[in-house]
């Protein structure tokens, strides 16, 4: 059943929430953005509605962020409340309607990467875990891992480095490399710590983008798989069939709630008429 982090948004109801949920983590550089653009298209050729999300992608507070951090001067707790306003939205006016109307909700990050990201400033851990206590929990997070030796080249022959994802308002006039070297490291470490408490699913992201795509298909695949036999079974109701000791009639033996026979039990009831006669004795006999 799914289960939020503490709290619940007002008027939501959890049972309604039938769509899954699937996080893809990882710090800047790791190739996120790559494989959700191949997941989508994969998942909507299985049949399914994908939706996919991310980071400041909210019209309420996602155009505020990026006007912040354009000037350099955002703190870290109004950089906290900024992300977090831009989470609770998305969740409220995205990820729940889709997650109720049946759809695979795919997001680009989730509140891990904001919950490291203000450890590493150091905001108190009790008060961020608060905030995002109204995060539903996932089906599923997948943590593309990069050493920082494998994660700097990639970065600097992408788009190189940037402000804030080289932590420069932690290390401010320090060397933008040393600054980006100091700051990853100490994500992936916030990152490590809370892959072990909240159970991500570690993808080496070293590998080409290929390899990784097959291995978060794999992974989803199992996802899907294993829900969609937990809906077949629950739809088989156990039936037996059952002989009186007393005049040896056979009969169906039903739940309570069953109240329409179906097709097998008709026929085998007939079964069962032609073979005893209709009056308990059996119409069967050795010649």
């Amino acid at each position: 059943m799914r289960q939020t982090y503490g709290k619940l948004l007002p008027g939501m109801r959890i049972s309604d929430l039938t769509g899954k949920l699937i996080v893809i983590e990882g710090t800047d550089g790791v190739g996120r953005s790559t494989q959700i653009n191949l997941l989508k298209p994969w998942l909507e050729e299985q049949g399914h509605a994908v939706l996919d999300t991310g980071m400041t992608r909210s019209p309420l507070a996602g155009e505020g962020i990026r006007r912040a951090k354009e000037v350099n001067n955002l703190g870290r707790v109004t950089q906290s409340l900024f992300y977090a306003t831009d989470f609770v939205d998305r969740l409220e006016n995205e990820i729940v309607p889709a997650l109720r109307s049946g759809f695979i909700v795919l997001t680009d990050r989730y509140v891990y990467s904001l919950m490291a990201r203000a450890f590493v400033r150091g905001m108190d851990s009790k008060w961020i875990r608060s905030i995002y206590s109204v995060a539903l929990k996932p089906d599923a997070t997948f943590y593309l891992r990069l050493s920082i030796d494998q994660l700097v080249p990639r970065v600097v022959f992408s788009r190189g480095f940037d402000y804030w994802e080289s932590g420069m308002d932690l290390y401010p006039g320090r060397d933008m490399y040393d600054s980006f070297c100091n700051y990853q490291t100490a994500l992936l470490a916030e990152f490590d710590r809370l892959g072990e408490e909240y159970k991500f699913e570690v993808i080496d992201a070293s590998a080409d983008a290929e390899h990784v795509f097959e291995r978060l298909k794999a992974g989803i695949f199992n996802i899907l798989e294993a829900d969609s036999r937990k809906e077949f079974v629950s739809t088989r109701e156990p039936r037996t069939l059952s002989i009186s000791a007393a005049t040896g009639k056979g009969k169906i033996a039903t739940p309570p709630q069953t109240t329409n026979p179906t097709e097998f039990e008709l026929v085998l009831r007939s079964i069962m008429a032609h073979a005893t006669n209709g009056n308990g004795k059996t119409a069967l006999h050795h010649k």
